[in-house]
């Protein structure tokens, strides 16, 4: 039998008590009882064990916090999970030993709790129809929800520019019901390929060949539906009252589909009431041993629907309760920012003009995200796409900006991936400029910024940058991109996520400071 003994001390009657809760994995009930402590002082946490747990202490506190952290809930931006996430890292790292501000900012947030999609039939038939979620900040319905006439409009294509943008004159909205219509519509994913002419691969983990990344010429995605915004209030000038939008090409595909040749009308209810909010960037400063002015800015969100696209505030804590036990040369600056998921309503670059004495003093930034996602595509094979796991880890796509001052960069980057498990394919790709536009830098806002910038960069979940204005800066972004990185999933993402391959990419990062380190100790950063 495994148990495990948890101690609580409470103050009862003006006496430190505790209730011993004593836990069974085998078939027992949970017990509770008193039991006399001699301080009010400390908590103490005794486990009897019957085997050697298999993670070290550092590893299991990751898995603790990232389990814990998923069991509240999404962290909506200004929401209170995100709000909590936020207080506990930034308390953690206090005690850690790092100094700490938060930058807070108030927002008013749209707050979405039900909706659902009802199809009134010609033949009389209700049918009630799945959907898979709501457009983020779109409208309230309240409870009632809005009943109005089916207008089909058509597709919402994509463009066949290298963009892939969006083509919101492909709607047919003519002749709508003269009351008012709910306007429905096919919403195919995009294809977008991290290769020639857009992107440049500049390298790979151990080298591997880009054979071992065959999504670098096919990489579909469906949280690139971000790409497609409506202008709600000129939809309802033209006499909208709701949108419906439905996936083709994948495996959730819109049952209202077939339906929609016989349905009279449509009631969508949305109720998403906006509220006034406050959410807050961390800004963690480790003073490093050199006296120096000089920092690493390690750079990630703290915002998002799953543990997987926001487990970025738990893996950057993690760095910093390390490196406060290494102490490098150079300082260490953990920002971890807010308004990713806000819909435009919160900038998540506001901190930039906030920190500019850090970001002047940076030789590089990396930012974090998405670690330990497994990847999960649609299996065409049968026919019918069925939803799987490949048998694979999500790459690791990381931007970098190919100039001559990143070379160091992105060199010692790809030396830190020796020894490196299989499971970790990494893809350092240089966004390029076609016909006078640059392509597309992703990661977590602000990273674009910088990877665009006269400075070596490698972006999306690394970015390194020396200073904008009068030297050059690096910046590495190391995004891994999964389809589910914008989906609300009943288990919050928890059965996607690989404890084991996020503390492989963790342990990337840590030796790619440590090499900047030295190399910034010999002058050469």
């Amino acid at each position: 039998m495994l148990s495990a003994t948890i101690v609580l001390p409470f103050i009862q009657n003006g006496r430190a008590v505790a209730f011993e809760r004593v836990l069974c994995f085998q078939s027992c009930d949970i017990a509770m009882r008193p039991k006399r402590l001699s301080t009010t002082l400390w908590i103490t946490l005794p486990f009897a064990l019957a085997q050697v747990p298999s993670l070290s202490q550092q590893q299991q506190l990751l898995r603790d916090r990232l389990f814990q952290t998923n069991l509240r809930g999404p962290r909506w931006t200004g929401n209170d999970n995100q709000n909590v996430l936020t207080e506990l890292v930034a308390g953690s790292m206090r005690v850690a030993g790092l100094d700490v501000k938060t930058l807070t900012y108030e927002l008013d947030r749209w707050d979405p709790r039900w909706w659902s999609l009802t199809l009134s039939l010609k033949n009389g038939t209700i049918l009630g129809l799945p959907t898979t979620g709501y457009w983020p900040y779109s409208g309230d319905s309240g409870l009632e929800g809005v009943t109005k006439p089916l207008h089909d409009a058509g597709s919402f294509e994509i463009s066949d520019d290298l963009a892939r943008t969006a083509n919101i004159d492909s709607l047919d909205l003519n002749n709508l019901a003269s009351g008012g219509a709910i306007v429905f519509f096919d919403n195919p994913s995009p294809t977008r390929n991290y290769s020639l002419p857009e992107y440049r691969l500049l390298g790979t983990s151990r080298n591997i060949p880009d054979s071992a990344i065959p999504e670098l010429g096919n990489l579909t995605n469906p949280h690139w539906q971000s790409a497609k915004t409506l202008n709600f209030t000129d939809l309802k000038a033209k006499g909208v009252a709701a949108v419906i939008a439905s996936w083709v090409h994948t495996s959730d595909e819109d049952a209202a589909l077939q339906y929609l040749p016989n349905s009279d009308t449509a009631t969508v209810v949305l109720d998403a009431p906006t509220i006034p909010a406050k959410s807050s960037t961390i800004v963690g400063h480790l003073q490093g041993r050199g006296n120096t002015g000089h920092t690493i800015i390690l750079y990630t969100h703290g915002d998002g629907p799953s543990i997987i696209e926001e487990n970025g505030p738990i893996l950057l804590l993690t760095m910093a309760e390390v490196l406060a036990r290494q102490r490098p040369n150079i300082n260490i600056d953990f920002v971890i920012t807010t308004g990713h998921v806000s819909g435009g309503h919160l900038n998540e670059s506001l901190w930039m003009d906030q920190e500019s004495e850090m970001i002047d003093n940076a030789k590089a930034i990396i930012a974090c995200e998405h670690f330990g996602a497994i990847e999960w595509k649609d299996n065409f094979n049968g026919g019918q796409p069925n939803y799987k796991p490949t048998g694979m880890m999500e790459p690791m796509w990381t931007m970098a900006n190919d100039s001559q001052h990143s070379d160091l960069l992105r060199n010692l980057y790809i030396e830190s991936f020796e020894n490196t498990s299989n499971m970790i394919r990494m893809a350092l790709v240089s966004p390029q400029r076609i016909k006078g536009k640059l392509s597309k830098w992703y990661g977590v806002g602000g990273s674009a910024h910088f990877g665009h910038s006269k400075t070596p960069t490698i972006g999306q979940v690394i970015c390194i940058i020396p200073k904008l204005s009068r030297k050059l800066i690096v910046v590495n972004s190391i995004i891994p991109q999964p389809d589910y990185l914008w989906a609300s999933m009943v288990d919050g993402g928890w059965s996607k996520l690989d404890i084991p391959t996020a503390v492989e990419q963790i342990n990337v990062v840590l030796k790619l400071i440590n090499k900047l380190d030295e190399k910034f100790v010999a002058g050469s950063l």
